[in-house]
């Protein structure tokens, strides 16, 4: 494992307006859903915060915070719109001043992204047209929205201003005003959104005058505490929406209003017109693809400016310092899979990083209102359960199975002193994650397997690489605690005719470069994610594609963001869909497939089984008398998801 490479760059302290940070990494906002229902700190979340903190951040930018409660977008969304929140945030606060953190809030109005189920309160936009957003895609409420009277903005304004009066008393060292991704300041900044004729709309200058008297508001009220400004530097249209000229003179406007650091991001939640990127990017996108708007606003203005955007790995982030193209690094999805990470840089184990792999298993929790959780790091909002501690009697554990779930067992286990015997039948660990990382623009899925083979290997777990456990195998080392992580096969649907000819083979066999070399055109039954993507690859080289699924709609089961650029990609190559459609014979040259009553034929030279899996339960039926007490994780059990496999390795190894 490489050590001792140190990113002196990155490590540098710097004092904005008094506020001393210890580096140049920040952790940028991000939605947890880990506050209660009225807005305030709970344990959990306080919690995660200190983690973050103690992992070594210069700067923690705490999550969206409304500054009036009927613009909540849900139920959990953190608040300092009544003084009653100021305890709680004091708490927060104090916790991470005690790890040497600073902390800034960042608040936000939420404008057309409310949700009435929240504020029960219709949402309030610059012109009452949200269009479909992100936030509420597909929400039948989504229409609901009410244009801001004129002499309705001096009053949002003083909230503004409120609520950070209320962020100094809670002990906070910075306020960020939220000017991006669709919110309330961003709409009003928004040519695309914004086309109000009151004196608040118009030309530039009429659209900036909202973001810059609230920015003065907040100067006043907070007087010399640091004031930061997110904006979204380009709404990502080519021709038509907020690019990133009007953004630098924007920023000059706000640097005279009193800010005292520029958060530049880029995106919007607005999803119609559909932008080139989204505020969140999915792993599709490339790493740094908001940097050189940060760069650009860098070369007009005279304060700090904080960029964002997959930063992964802080090698780019220490690079990006280098070249001047930014002051401070925002870490977001980083930070929360990895709490240490700036401690590792510190200690210069970069290889020791845990590195987020955009696979937007946080993002969805935002979307969908559930508590944060992350497939890569399964301790993320259960920090405090999952404190690991040495065992108090070491144990001899015996784990078949080298997919994200044993290798995680493995791990946690070895991590409490215990003995790790890991057996894996093929030649290679890794498991689905291997065939995961196939697809087009998924290859980062890759740098978690490796991540989990460096922690084994540092850890001496005892891997048996190509070695399938047997009942005699597994009896002759003693184990004292059995994991069985077998894993999953392909399910070959029974309800399909044809389905064994020789012309049809499974996803799996495809990805891996397996089976009968496929002819032109090519059908993949399944509508999900892994059909999908089985049919993106297809599709990039040089098949025609036809994918047929079952279910209401194509790719259900990917995260929106992800699931949008996912559809365009598809379309954009010209790969046919049909949801509620099955398949109902398979025959040469051709397929049987039919909705709604009606059936037709598809031609095809090959057929791809993209239907699911089964549990692999191989190894159980041939041990569970010998070992009756073993235990089953991940997909063995029931195939579900990646991090349902990485959470269960986990909890088990934690609690034996």
């Amino acid at each position: 494992m490489a050590q001792n490479v140190r990113l002196e760059k990155l490590l540098e302290p710097i004092t904005i307006r008094g506020m001393k940070l210890r580096n140049r990494i920040v952790m940028a906002p991000m939605g947890t859903q880990y506050s209660d229902e009225r807005g305030m700190m709970t344990e959990r979340g306080l919690k995660f915060y200190e983690e973050r903190a103690k992992g070594g951040v210069g700067l923690i930018i705490f999550e969206s915070t409304v500054v009036d409660t009927s613009t909540r977008s849900r139920h959990e969304s953190a608040s300092l719109a009544t003084d009653a929140s100021i305890p709680s945030f004091q708490q927060l606060t104090e916790i991470v001043h005690k790890h040497g953190a600073r902390i800034a809030v960042q608040l936000s109005h939420l404008g057309s992204f409310s949700a009435p189920m929240g504020s029960h309160s219709l949402r309030a936009s610059t012109t009452g047209k949200a269009g479909a957003t992100a936030w509420v895609s597909g929400s039948a409420a989504q229409d609901e929205v009410r244009k801001i009277p004129t002499e309705e903005i001096p009053g949002i304004i003083q909230k503004f201003a409120d609520a950070a009066v209320r962020a100094k008393k809670a002990g906070f060292d910075a306020v960020e005003l939220h000017g991006g991704h669709g919110l309330l300041l961003h709409e009003f900044l928004s040519p695309m959104l914004n086309t109000r004729d009151d004196g608040w709309g118009g030309d530039l200058e009429g659209r900036v005058r909202f973001p810059v008297e609230v920015s003065k508001a907040v100067r006043k009220a907070i007087g010399n505490m640091v004031l930061i400004y997110r904006i979204s530097a380009s709404e990502g249209y080519k021709d038509k929406g907020l690019g990133i000229e009007e953004s630098k003179i924007a920023c000059q406007r706000l640097e005279k209003a009193g800010v005292d650091i520029m958060h530049v991001s880029s995106g919007t939640a607005v999803v119609e017109p559909m932008p080139d990127y989204p505020p969140f990017p999915p792993m599709r996108f490339p790493r740094g693809i908001f940097v050189e708007y940060a760069a650009a606003i860098k070369k007009v203005v005279n304060v700090p400016v904080i960029t964002v955007g997959r930063l992964a790995d802080p090698r780019m982030g220490e690079e990006i310092l280098k070249q001047g193209k930014a002051d401070l690094i925002g870490f977001a999805r980083p930070m929360v899979t990895d709490p240490e990470m700036p401690n590792k840089v510190a200690k210069g184990e970069l290889d020791d990083i845990r590195q987020c792999i955009a696979c937007m298993t946080c993002v969805q929790s935002l979307f969908t209102r559930k508590p944060m959780a992350c497939l890569v790091n399964p301790a993320v909002g259960r920090e405090k359960e999952f404190t690991l501690l040495k065992a108090a009697v070491p144990k001899k554990f015996v784990i078949v199975g080298g997919g994200p779930a044993g290798m995680e067992a493995a791990r946690v286990a070895a991590l409490r002193g215990h003995r790790v015997v890991l057996f894996e039948k093929e030649s290679r660990l890794g498991g689905q994650l291997n065939l995961a990382c196939l697809p087009p623009h998924k290859e980062e899925i890759k740098t978690f397997t490796d991540w989990l083979i460096r922690q084994i290997t540092r850890l001496n777990v005892d891997v048996r690489l190509g070695q399938e456990a047997t009942v005699p195998l597994v009896d002759k080392e003693k184990p004292e605690v059995l994991l069985v992580a077998t894993g999953a096969l392909p399910l070959i649907p029974t309800d399909v005719v044809g389905v064994n000819q020789p012309h049809v083979v499974t996803a799996w066999d495809v990805l891996q470069g397996q089976g009968p070399k496929l002819g032109k055109r090519v059908l993949v039954i399944g509508g999900l994610k892994v059909g999908c993507e089985t049919a993106e690859f297809l599709a990039e080289k040089g098949h025609e594609v036809v994918v047929c699924g079952r279910r209401r709609t194509i790719a259900e089961d990917s995260e929106q963001n992800e699931r949008r650029y996912l559809l365009k990609s598809l379309n954009d190559k010209g790969v046919k869909l049909f949801a509620n459609t099955p398949v109902f014979e398979i025959k040469i040259g051709e397929a049987v497939v039919g909705t709604w009553g009606k059936t037709w034929t598809e031609k095809c030279d090959n057929v791809v089984l993209a239907t699911g899996a089964t549990p692999n339960r191989g190894f159980f039926r041939a041990a569970k008398e010998k070992f009756p007490g073993f235990l089953f994780v991940g997909d063995c059990l029931q195939p579900r998801t990646a991090r349902e496999a990485v959470y269960e390795g986990a909890y088990v190894a934690r609690e034996m």
